[in-house]
């Protein structure tokens, strides 16, 4: 972990001293270091120092020499004060844990203890003390706890680390951190301690506007929880919010926050629709429930104007998150960030253009040209698929974009963007061509089969996604695909259940997972069969339409990139369509075949 000395954040409570760098480069032998741990309440260490099941919490001062000859015996008695409320919590909630806490001041030479002779000799390093250190690492260990079981250890971690870990995530890619596994409500949960780079990005918080970018899998979601946790335990006091387009990611979040953050009093999560709905309870904002229903828009549109009116002190949160922030409008982002603090705020969006999968996808326009950004984040590294899924969702990148360029050549940028792949392996996506509807759902049970007889999968471990749960064709007939998919799976007794918008990451799976691409846009799977693609609306389209018309062909390309890259290990497109009858096929079989 010597990597996070990148770590470059304003806030005090996250800031990378000089001497914290030392100590990084100097220290390192055969040690795990966790950056800024906030243990309890009120107590935030700038690291936890791991060796051979043996913690040390440490702090680095930066008082100076001349400050400290004002404040000596004020400064010596803080720091006490602070290491003896860290011991009474650890005796309240984790006595089986042995740690010790040291302060670090690399400026001060200390020749008097003011009647603190046993905290100063064992919890303070001052300048001289460090010198030796630095010059002879070993001298470090003197201050070391004894040796905790090693389980518990790794337990403990979580409980004062919840920030730093993934839950349910699809590998376990820290390996200096153990994988952790526990039950809550008859359900295991796993839990993974983020990446190096991960936690690097995640600390890395400064005020006033960020936008971080990415492509799917690369951690946007992840890392925006960690630090919307993180600074809610750092600055218990104030309120933060996370925004999200979709109530199933919503739910998800507010599941993952309920394990992560036991003390979430200061975190909220909303829609926009919740958020406003929940000011308009506490303000008494005048809503007819008969307009909302006869006209939903307008009416809520109408609270939004009422909550600028009548409430006049919208500072209300230090920190706003907006996820899935290319599925907000620009009214509704412009309305929530009124809610930020005047000074001192920390607002974050999580950005990737082609996961827009709603009705107002345009390339034409500049992306969040309304915002002006303290700074640009952009995320590069795919976290959740092996290396031959991640070829194959570049090379649809790269196609896609080319094939949007030759529509129209006023379009400059690259819209899709490719990802970094950190795992190898995997197997090369497919696309099955089938005769009919009735062909398509009999490679649909095989291919099943061969994941559960042939590659060792459970059924909770699949998904069967198709566009739509129904399709109105042009001779006025419409077809259910969903009840023909659920009829054919309960004829050979294959279980399975419905997405919807209460299936989250961390729900229950008791069978293979079908359906529509709305409610898996959060989800992951090790398998996705993607099917009925004729379903999509825009299978050609020409440089002689209109701009419009591009716009919604590129909104079933993101639709298509969206349900491919939900699947980790294992991908199969099937389809009736052709190459030559439709140009979403075309891409796809083209970054398959590609040479």
């Amino acid at each position: 972990m010597r990597q996070n000395i990148k770590i470059d954040s304003q806030l005090d409570a996250l800031r990378v001293k000089e001497v914290e760098k030392i100590f990084y480069e100097k220290i390192n032998d055969n040690t795990n270091v966790v950056p800024k741990v906030t243990p309890f309440r009120g107590i935030n260490t700038d690291l936890l120092y791991i060796k051979d099941n043996k913690i040390l919490f440490v702090k680095f001062m930066d008082t100076s020499e001349d400050l400290f000859s004002i404040l000596d015996e004020e400064l010596i008695e803080v720091m006490n004060e602070e290491n003896e409320l860290l011991k009474l919590k650890m005796a309240q909630l984790h006595s089986n844990i042995s740690f010790n806490y040291v302060f670090i001041m690399p400026y001060v030479t200390i020749e008097d203890d003011y009647g603190f002779e046993e905290f100063v000799n064992n919890n303070i390093i001052d300048k001289n003390k460090l010198k030796n250190i630095i010059n002879k690492p070993k001298e470090l260990e003197k201050y070391l706890s004894e040796e905790n079981n090693e389980i518990e250890l790794n337990l403990y971690l979580l409980d004062i680390c919840p920030e730093y870990y993934e839950l349910n995530g699809a590998y376990h890619l820290n390996k200096e951190f153990k994988k952790i596994t526990f039950s809550q409500d008859d359900y295991t949960y796993t839990a993974n301690m983020l990446t190096n780079n991960q936690l690097e990005k995640a600390l890395s918080i400064n005020y006033g506007k960020s936008l971080i970018q990415g492509p799917t899998a690369s951690g946007k979601t992840t890392i925006m929880l960690s630090r919307a946790i993180k600074l809610a335990r750092i600055y218990p006091h104030h309120n933060f919010v996370i925004f999200t387009h979709t109530k199933q990611l919503c739910n998800q979040l507010k599941e993952s926050i309920k394990l992560l953050y036991k003390e979430n009093n200061n975190l909220e999560v909303h829609t926009i629709s919740s958020f406003v709905f929940k000011l308009s309870k506490r303000y008494n904002l005048v809503l007819d429930h008969n307009m909302l229903k006869k006209d939903y828009e307008k009416t809520f549109n109408n609270l939004i104007k009422q909550a600028k009116n009548v409430i006049k002190n919208k500072r209300m949160y230090k920190g706003i998150f907006i996820d899935e922030s290319e599925c907000f409008e620009q009214k509704y982002v412009e309305f929530i960030q009124e809610f930020l603090y005047e000074k001192k705020y920390i607002f974050n969006m999580y950005y990737c253009e082609y996961l827009n999968i709603y009705n107002n996808v345009n390339i034409f326009k500049k992306t969040l040209d309304y915002i002006e950004f303290d700074e640009e984040v952009l995320l590069d590294e795919n976290y959740r698929q092996k290396k031959a899924i991640v070829d194959f969702s570049n090379e649809f990148c790269k196609n896609a974009n080319k094939y949007i360029k030759s529509l129209r050549n006023n379009i400059k940028r690259e819209i899709y963007k490719p990802s970094k792949s950190i795992m190898k392996d995997g197997i090369m996506a497919q696309i099955v061509k089938a005769e009919d509807l009735e062909d398509q759902i009999s490679s649909i049970l095989w291919e099943i089969k061969y994941l559960l007889n042939n590659k060792g999968l459970n059924y909770s471990d699949i998904a069967i996604v198709f566009p739509y749960n129904k399709k109105r064709l042009k001779n006025g007939k419409t077809i259910y695909f969903q009840y023909l998919l659920r009829k054919a799976l309960d004829d050979v007794s294959i279980p399975y259940i419905m997405g919807d918008e209460n299936l989250t990451k961390h729900a229950k799976r008791s069978g293979i997972t079908i359906s529509n691409l709305y409610f898996i846009k959060n989800l992951e799977f090790k398998a996705v069969v993607f099917c009925e693609l004729e379903m999509l609306y825009n299978q050609t389209i020409s440089e002689n339409d209109q701009d419009y018309q591009v716009n919604d062909f590129v909104g079933d390309l993101n639709k298509i990139y969206m349900v491919m890259n939900r699947a980790s290990e294992y991908l199969t497109i099937t389809t009736t369509f052709n190459e030559n009858s439709s140009e979403l096929i075309k891409i796809i079989v083209d970054s398959i075949n590609k040479e």
